[in-house]
């Protein structure tokens, strides 16, 4: 069975932001660059300046979407944006979606740490190969930030024959 623990979270201060929804996102790999202006445009503090800033033509080692993203971070700490939970939890979530044929679906998981093991042994094993360039993208982000912003998607048995998502 995989070790899962709690953590302290970073959390939205939502009488700073006001309506979550708009500092939400997708995941950064599904952010088409029309949907990053939109989310841009939605809110001040959206995660996707943290998840997948912009790039710019005069982008350089120090100035680059990763050293923005840990100022922004460090910056919406600062002013009580985001505030680090007070104890150590495992974050129940869901989330509610309407497929092409017009069904509506709700998937329900969880926000937890978990032990890394080697690649393939343990309980937790691979679904597919990853690619070395979003990887190397998501190590830069995490080592400017000093945090892991894109957690991993798993699925896991629920008991009754179904499957539970986890982030």
């Amino acid at each position: 069975m995989a070790e899962i623990i709690p953590f302290n979270g970073l959390l939205y201060n939502a009488r700073k932001v006001g309506d979550l929804s708009r500092v939400m996102a997708p995941p950064y790999d599904v952010i088409s660059p029309k949907l990053q202006d939109d989310l841009y445009a939605r809110h001040p503090n959206n995660i996707v300046r943290l998840i997948l800033g912009k790039t710019g033509t005069d982008d350089s080692a120090g100035n680059d979407r990763y050293s923005r993203a840990a100022k922004d971070l460090s910056r919406w700490m600062n002013e009580g944006v985001l505030a680090r939970d007070e104890r150590p939890a495992i974050y129940y979530y869901t989330q509610s979606y309407t497929l092409k044929d017009g069904a509506r679906q709700t998937r329900k998981g969880f926000i937890a740490l978990s032990r890394i093991e080697e690649f393939g042994k343990g309980s937790i094993h691979p679904h597919e190969r990853t690619l070395s360039g979003p990887k190397a993208d998501r190590l830069k982000l995490m080592q400017a930030c000093g945090s892991n912003l894109s957690s991993i998607f798993s699925l896991y048995s629920d008991g009754s024959g179904g499957w539970t998502t986890r982030r």
